[in-house]
């Protein structure tokens, strides 16, 4: 049987960590296409574990433009391959890193690879880079890889809104893009000049969100501005957090021929393909009511707060706010021209 992306790269960097000899890189090939490899490697004296990315392609960019931080350090390093016309660098873990995140974070872009390996050498680059930005957003979020049971429903809430925006006839490739919440938007969709943010419930009965700021609400900032009021019930019938990835996916590949961007941001959200055990719960979609944040709607924004209070966190009852439609496809228009959208 073929070893797993996991039993691989142990195996390499268990073989590397027993070598000896002068200061520099010690590597295994992994994978190799056409335009790409990836090798595990050790760069000595210091000896963490590492993986060279290498693509076909003269470099792009300098150091300051590659992700940093959270554990890992990525680098440009001088060609390892004998060809002239590769470009290399290392995602190398840190002396701060957890040895089980990284290797989990190695795991999937040796996957990733697998998909994007026949791309040409810059789309290759583009494609891992992104990946790795999309963990380092993950690795902020100070976990072991396991969303809680609140950012679990809250995720699923969004790709639920996700899913519905897709049903309305707004392009996938387009409508991933629009999706901010991943990366700590103000709200969790920026459409246009406006915005949908996304609250969730399993409760049956009210509805009492948690507003995170003075802007998330501020329809000054943005117009339209909607609340999707999601609610769920946890039943058998109901589908798991990986299946509704597993189908948004299925809609990429048929639609964009590629579910990569939306990897990208499911990982950035804190969900990883690897860790889908640990989700059990189903949810089964109750309504959707897309709620219109008006002049009048009760929130608390910097222009109705005294001038002295400067953050704030608080709970809303969105049952006072109208229903205005129960699907995306019937606000559609209020965005304008989906042309120019940005």
């Amino acid at each position: 049987m073929a070893r797993s992306n996991q039993e691989q790269l142990e195996s390499a960097w268990r073989a590397l960590a027993g070598m000896e000899g002068d200061q520099g890189w010690r590597v295994i090939d992994v994978a190799r296409s056409k335009n790409g490899v990836i090798q595990a490697g050790r760069c000595f004296p210091g000896r963490e574990e590492s993986l060279l990315i290498g693509t076909r392609g003269l470099r792009v960019g300098s150091d300051t433009n590659l992700p940093r931080g959270q554990g890992f350090s990525v680098a440009y390093i001088d060609p390892v391959d004998s060809a002239g016309d590769w470009t290399w660098f290392a995602l190398s873990r840190t002396s701060a890193g957890q040895p089980a995140l990284f290797a989990l974070m190695a795991e999937d872009l040796l996957a990733l690879f697998a998909q994007a390996g026949g791309y040409d050498g810059e789309r290759i680059r583009v494609a891992m880079l992104g990946r790795i930005r999309a963990w380092q957003d993950f690795m902020k979020r100070d976990r072991l890889g396991v969303l809680s049971p609140e950012a679990e429903l809250g995720l699923f809430g969004e790709l639920v809104v996700l899913r519905d925006i897709v049903c309305s006839g707004v392009p996938a490739a387009d409508a991933v893009r629009y999706w901010a919440g991943p990366e700590e938007g103000l709200q969790d969709y920026l459409i246009g000049t406006g915005a949908v943010e996304v609250k969730s419930t399993v409760s049956p009965a009210g509805f009492i969100a948690e507003i995170g700021s003075l802007e998330q609400l501020d329809d000054s900032l943005r117009q339209p501005l909607y609340v999707a009021a999601v609610r769920f019930s946890l039943s058998p019938d109901g589908l798991t957090l990986p299946e509704i990835c597993a189908e948004l996916e299925a809609v990429f590949v048929e639609e964009a021929g590629s579910p990569l961007i939306l990897k990208d941001k499911l990982i950035s959200a804190g969900y990883v393909d690897l860790m889908a055990e640990k989700y059990s719960r189903r949810f089964l979609l109750q309504h959707i009511g897309y709620r219109l944040i008006r002049p009048d709607s009760p929130r608390l924004t910097r222009g109705n707060v005294p001038a002295p209070v400067q953050r704030a966190r608080y709970s809303l009852d969105l049952e006072v706010i109208p229903v205005v439609a129960s699907e995306f496809g019937a606000i559609f228009k209020s965005f304008g021209d989906v042309t120019t959208w940005s």
